[in-house]
């Protein structure tokens, strides 16, 4: 192989990583938008524990819908719900778990 094809071949690869890296960027974008809402609300150890299905508690405009879990900012027990938003607001609910 000659210099000239690995060179080819190197921004070959390199094009279709860069590429690779946005797509799921876009994918964890809502994920990552979430956590610092709910950060944002003092929570701490947000864990991002599912997607809900459209039309099971939030509304239709919504953008994302996750069920979470993480520590309130009193701290004492972990407490898990539901975070919606990326439409018109943000907002979320939650309930205790442990």
């Amino acid at each position: 192989m000659s210099n000239g094809q690995k060179a080819f071949l190197i921004a070959f690869i390199f094009l279709v990583l860069f590429f690779c890296s946005f797509t799921f960027w876009k994918e964890l974008e809502a994920d990552f938008s979430a956590i610092a809402y709910l950060e944002g609300k003092g929570y701490r150890s947000v864990r991002i524990t599912g997607q809900l299905a459209e039309g099971h508690g939030c509304k239709p405009d919504d953008a994302y819908r996750f069920s979470f879990d993480a520590i309130p900012s009193d701290g004492k027990k972990r407490v898990g719900g539901k975070v919606c938003g990326g439409g018109t607001d943000t907002w979320y609910e939650e309930n205790v778990l442990w």
